[in-house]
């Protein structure tokens, strides 16, 4: 390699840095670290088209369509869903179609006729059409191996003798033409005796066969076998055209949908918009006889295509399609659900229904909810793909089709704990696919809490509220009967493990619903709803305060209280408590939907809102002066328009001082939460604009009312809570599965400012800077210490120092037109890789003590840096990068920008000293480097010197893994060893680093230049790397390491299990190799790219390293468990004769206290190198088989130990020793003490038997290693 000759006299000054923080981009963004499994991966729904939809009688749903997956989940074409809509892992249909699935029935006996594009099941030849049973196999009994040789068959109707009508756009069935429909017979044959002559020219979307065996046909044609006949014909049991149905001129374009009603009427439904010559749009009702039935009251659907039309038991018609505009003057969305006589049905709602696309099947089931099936993947803001479960009036179900991750059905409260754990309550059963009944506790990483409430049943039905007590135990109210089994009727208090507290009494409970419950300093507790009973207490009637202990606080009265639901209550400071929800009046006065009451339960008169709101109050929220904010559903305030939200002055009067103008124009506020600096999170079902500002279920707003631009969150559905978390984030919770267009199922943590601090030159505005805060300069700050902000702005002219050692975290960006400067070792970090920095740094760095003619690797930590910016000094074609291409170095123009990623070399200042090393200081000035960072490496094998990005260090073994396979695994970070006492081989060689560890150029003790790798990249740093593919590999913020960080290459990640051990090779003179081996979580004993490192005999005098597969490895992984029989294999260069020595420079993990034996082949002795160092002599060259590590004294190994072997004899007597090998001749044999210490050795000549007469010893135990001819080694004990 051409590095080590031209990088003699280059000195790569490992540089200095500081350590990290926190940061981030826009706020309100998804902080991506809380419940990582909700991803995104798994999908939400099918992820292709649904086309087909059949209910069994097990309420089991058959889906059909396009689609290959659900949930993320390999399911093509055809699948079976439980009632939860999980996959029936009891249907097996093997590989299944390799096609489309179009149509589908169920025969009477209960198999399943399946229809579409395909041409195979399950590797067996189907012909679009295929019968299977009710277990998913294929009934082989309907033959269909040709079937239908064209098109596609899309419509399936079965007669009551079982015949099968078929229709679509194909022309042939077993090879016989059969345009666009025909009968099957049961076998699968084809039925000869349906007369359909040369059938339709055009496709046919549907058939049915009717009550007297007729059959009704639909599609685009305008002819069936001969008879003019638009769109719409109907045949005669023997497939003749029934001419008594008389249809005039038919329709003018496509009929797709067909539904018999009870009464034989006729719905159908298409892209018409006229029916012989009448007027009729989209949808239409036949009498029997094809004459328009006037009694269906439609003006139809003024745009789109009506695809499926399907009736119910009680003659209710769901319509589906992609229509979206209006029918009958009514706004609709793609789905409507009509009444008998054709007029929508005024309590269905479907929200905001399919977001886009179409609507093409439907199913409805006995309880009277309805399937949906098409093309969208959105129903009501939703995130549902392709299929959707509704209710009778119209509500989706959002716990049907889950991806099992999240919360499968809505979370109603959260409550942030001090430990930064999460109590969760809610309507839901599951939380990623463990069963956690409507309540549950998260770690911090959002992941469940396996101790809270372990191995209970939870709460029987949803749970609305809760709060929790100073002393750690949680009071939670809702519409639940039981937990954990026991009776406790919508109120119970449980203590922080999950297990009910047996001292809260609570009798039976109450006979209805709770919705709010607070907690006065007192430790009373004041509980609302829709109740009108406590434990049989008539008077309780939606509003009560309890004792600590559960009994009612006779002491509070509200006399009639609310005569409708209360939805919040909130405790003020001074005592009194404010009430708001549905009512209108409360203890017998005109008081619509907010009252105020004095501590005693009677009516605060002081507080006066007029004639109040004309709907629903469902979030209170008081701001640091007193006022009130006060959210809900309604549009005005005593008379004056106010959408949604407002602000009170203390006494109830309207603030109009708070900017809500226009307010929401859609939806409702069901939560709100003050920020510190009195901003105002506000959520709920709004889904439009406020003051004419998107806004989508979740907006901040400014103390005085305005719309807040920085914070961004939009939500997909409905949110029912918030709460902030001890370090500084949002908790957020309801319906939604998607937040800022990101996977998250009903629970998502944000990251966001709380507040601000301002300098002024003098003092801080709110205290020094710390985890929330929005920092502002708008002085000189000289001597800033360590601090995580949550933004930063430095204004024009000013200058803040960061000193020596420090880091400034910021959560989001870094702004202003001033300038931060960065001393040596300081560092900057964020970890956002989406935020956008414009502010300016001057980021100074150190060099070790250098020379005029030694060079610094450099990488640059902030953009558009020039080269010869770094070193003004520098001789002009002495700026260098490495062009990997020729593999060698390439001289650059020092007026040149640094690319980001890239690494250089810089030789030292002109004005410097070519005797007398001087520290250098670089100065890097401009807008520090965020985000991810890519650089192409070169071809396979290739070196490429890159370099750290970024103003903070980053974590090697984060960047190796992100890049996993596109390089060797090996980081090389060029040294120099000049010693202040002149050693005669010391020379410059490479420290390496890998996700076993790092290897340095000299000995720890030694004191001189001991730097070795440890897993930190300083700031500013360069390096070689080895490309294993030529491909693109990222820096990211993620590598960024994250705390305080006062020492260089300082450790600050977790750690996985490693055992190692550093072994120096060297002489008295300097000359210095050292060699890491490693057993490390994820290595093997073979090669592996990512654990084990190659030498780059980068040193002039000597090499060191462990032999895998012919690779000479400087760092070497082993896999785990450690094994103390393993057997390392150890070489060495050098070009230097005399005296070595090999040693144990340091170890860890089980290595630390594990004798370490080295063998030396040659002279046949073991040393414990945690004991002794081993010298040895060598000459000059290459050996690669004298050294080997055993963690067993190989002296010592006695596999074939005394009697175990008897065809080698010993014997002594008369201080001789006789050896004789009844089968193999005598090679060598070796005498040791017990210690392992080699006394004697000689080689036989070629017989089986040898004695040694002239041996010299004390009395012993001696251990006598014979060594055969055919290299079996047998070792016996002898007392001499």
């Amino acid at each position: 390699m051409l590095i080590l000759d031209l990088i003699k006299n280059i000195i790569c000054s490992l540089i200095f840095t500081a350590l990290p923080l926190n940061v981030i981009g826009q706020q309100g963004k998804v902080d991506a670290t809380f419940n990582t499994l909700d991803d995104g991966l798994k999908g939400d729904g099918f992820d292709n088209v649904v086309r087909t939809l059949l209910l069994q009688s097990d309420e089991s749903l058959i889906v059909g369509g396009d689609y290959t997956s659900l949930n993320g989940i390999l399911s093509a074409y055809f699948t079976r869903l439980n009632e939860d809509g999980t996959i029936d892992n009891s249907f097996d249909t093997g590989i299944g179609f390799n096609g489309k699935v179009y149509a589908s029935n169920i025969q009477s006996d209960g198999k399943i006729i399946a229809a579409g594009s395909f041409t195979s099941f399950n590797g067996r030849n189907a012909g679009r059409l295929i019968r299977l049973n009710n277990d998913g196999s294929q009934d082989l009994s309907f033959n269909t191996i040709i079937g239908a040789t064209t098109g596609i068959i899309s419509g399936i109707s079965i007669q009551p003798d079982g015949k099968i009508i078929i229709s679509g756009s194909f022309t042939k069935y077993n090879n016989v033409t059969v345009n666009r429909i025909a009968r099957i017979l049961p076998n699968g044959d084809i039925d000869t005796s349906f007369l359909t002559g040369i059938g339709s020219a055009l496709s046919i979307t549907n058939t049915r066969v009717l009550w007297d065996g007729k059959i009704l046909v639909t599609g685009n044609f305008t002819s069936f076998n001969g008879f003019s006949s638009n769109r719409i014909i109907r045949l005669n049991l023997d497939g003749t055209v029934d001419t008594s149905f008389n249809i005039g001129l038919g329709f003018n374009d496509d009929v797709n949908a067909i539904a018999i009603q009870n009464d034989r009427k006729i719905i159908l439904g298409g892209n018409f918009t006229s029916y012989n010559g009448n007027e009729a749009n989209r949808i239409i009702r036949l009498n029997e006889d094809g004459s328009i039935d006037n009694a269906f009251l439609s003006s139809g659907f003024n745009n789109g295509t009506v695809q499926v039309i399907k009736t119910d038991s009680s003659g209710n018609i769901m319509v589906g399609g992609s229509f979206t505009n209006q029918y009958n003057g009514t706004n609709v969305n793609r789905v409507v659900l009509l009444n008998s006589n054709g007029t929508i049905k005024s309590d269905f709602d479907i929200g905001s229904g399919p977001a886009s696309a179409s609507v093409l099947t439907l199913e409805n089931n006995l309880e009277g909810s309805w399937f949906v099936g098409g093309s969208f993947s959105v129903f009501d803001g939703q995130n549902q793909g392709r299929l959707a479960k509704i209710n009778d009036h119209g509500e989706l179900d959002s716990s049907y089709l889950t991806a099992g991750i999240g919360f499968d059905n809505s979370v109603l409260k959260i409550i942030s704990l001090n430990d930064k754990k999460t109590m969760v309550f809610g309507s839901f059963t599951k939380f990623n696919n463990n069963s956690v009944n409507r309540i549950t506790k998260l770690l911090e990483d959002g992941s469940l809490d396996q101790n809270f409430n372990r191995s209970q049943s939870g709460a029987n039905d949803l749970i609305d509220t809760a709060v929790i007590q100073d002393d750690g135990k949680i009071i939670f109210g809702g519409k639940f009967t039981k937990y954990n089994d026991l009776t406790c009727n919508r109120i119970v208090r449980i203590l922080p493990d999950g297990s009910i507290d047996n001292t809260f009494s609570t009798g039976a409970g109450f006979n209805n619903q709770i919705y709010s419950i607070a907690i006065q300093p007192d430790n009373k507790i004041i509980a609302a709803g829709h109740f009108t009973r406590y434990n049989n207490d008539p008077s309780a009637v939606r509003i009560i305060r309890l004792l600590p202990d559960g009994s009612k606080d006779m002491t509070f009265n509200a006399g009639l209280s609310a005569e409708a639901v209360i939805e919040i209550v909130l405790i003020q400071p001074d005592g009194k408590i404010l009430v708001g929800g549905r009512f209108t009046t409360f203890n017998g006065q005109s008081l619509s939907h907010l009252v105020r009451l004095n501590t005693d339960g009677s009516i605060d008169s002081g507080f006066s809102i007029g004639t109040g709101f004309n709907k629903n109050v469902y979030a209170l929220a008081l701001q640091s002066d007193g006022k009130i904010i006060v959210g809900g559903s309604f549009t005005t305030f005593n008379g004056i328009t106010q959408k949604g939200i407002l602000r009170l002055n203390s006494n109830g009067t309207l603030d109009n001082s708070f900017e809500s103008g226009s307010g929401f124009n859609k939806g409702e506020v069901r939560t709100i939460l003050i920020q510190p600096d009195d901003r105002i999170l506000a959520g709920g079902t709004f889904s439009g604009t406020y003051k004419s500002n998107p806004s989508f279920r979740l907006i901040r707003l400014l103390k005085t009312g305005e719309f807040d631009p920085s914070f961004s969150s939009p939500l997909n559905n409905k949110l029912f809570s918030l709460s902030f978390t001890s370090d500084y984030r949002l908790l957020i919770g309801g319906n939604f599965n998607s937040v800022s267009d990101l996977s998250k199922h009903r629970i998502a943590r944000l990251k966001l400012c709380l507040e601000s601090t301002e300098w002024n030159g003098i003092s801080w505005s709110n205290g020094y800077p710390s985890g929330g805060k929005e920092v502002f300069f708008k002085a000189d700050y000289p001597n800033l210490n360590s601090a995580e902000v949550c933004s930063c702005t430095i204004d024009s002219g000013k200058t803040v120092t960061l000193l020596e050692g420090n880091t400034l975290g910021i959560e989001f960006s870094y702004l202003g037109n001033g300038i931060l400067v960065l001393e040596d070792s300081a560092s900057l970090y964020q970890c956002d890789d989406e935020t956008i920095n414009n502010g300016i740094i001057h980021l100074k760095r150190k060099t070790k003590p250098i020379l005029r003619y030694d060079y610094t690797y450099w990488s640059s930590p902030v953009n558009n840096q020039k080269l010869i910016d770094v070193s003004p000094q520098t001789l002009f074609d002495k700026y260098m990068s490495y062009d990997e291409t020729i593999d060698n170095w390439k001289i650059e123009n020092p007026s040149n920008n640094m690319i980001l990623g890239k690494g250089y070399i810089i030789r030292g200042p002109q004005e410097f000293s070519i005797e007398q090393p001087t520290i250098y200081e670089a100065v890097f000035k401009g807008i520090p480097n965020n985000g991810k960072i890519e650089i192409k490496l070169g071809q396979n094998d290739s070196f490429n010197l890159i370099g750290n990005p970024y103003p903070s260090a980053i974590d090697a073994d984060l960047f190796l893994r992100k890049n996993e396979f596109k390089t060797k695994g090996a980081l090389y970070f060029w040294t120099h060893n000049t010693p202040i006492t002149n050693y005669e081989y010391s020379e410059d060689d490479y420290a390496v680093y890998n996700l076993v560890g790092g290897i340095g150029t000299r000995a720890v003790s030694d004191g001189i230049n001991d730097f070795i790798p440890d897993g930190n990249i300083a700031s500013g740093q360069a390096f070689f790397l080895k490309s294993n593919l030529p491909e693109t590999i990222e820096f990211n913020n993620s590598m960024r390491i994250q705390d305080k960080n006062n020492a260089f290459f300082k450790i600050a990640k977790k750690t996985i299990e490693k055992h190692r051990i550093w072994l120096n090779f060297r002489n008295e003179k300097g000359a210095f190799k050292q060699t890491l081996l490693g057993y490390v979580d994820g290595a093997t004993n073979g090669y592996d790219i990512n654990f084990d490192g190659e030498t780059l005999d980068g040193n002039q005098f000597v090499d060191f390293y462990s032999i895998i597969e012919d690779k000479k490895l400087v760092i070497q992984g082993r896999g785990l468990p450690f094994k103390d029989s393993d057997e390392i294999i150890l070489g060495y260069k050098t070009t230097i004769a005399g005296e070595f020595t090999i040693e144990i420079d340091h170890a860890d993990g089980c290595l630390s206290h594990q004798p370490v034996y080295l063998l030396d082949n040659i002279e046949g002795k073991s040393i414990d190198l945690s004991i002794n160092n081993y010298k040895f002599t060598t000459n000059k060259g290459t050996f690669t088989d004298r050294f080997s590590i055993h963690f067993l004294n190989e002296n010592l190994k006695t596999n074939e130990f005394e009697n175990d072997d008897n065809s080698l004899f010993i014997s002594v007597k008369n201080q001789v020793i006789t050896i004789n090998s009844s089968q193999e001749k005598i090679d060598t044999v070796f005498i040791y003490d017990v210690s392992g210490n080699l006394l004697f050795k000689k080689r036989n000549n070629e017989t089986n038997q040898m004695s040694i007469s002239n041996f010299k010893s004390a009395q012993q135990v001696l251990l006598i290693q014979t060594v055969l001819k055919n290299d079996k080694k047998i070792t016996k004990k002898v007392i001499f």
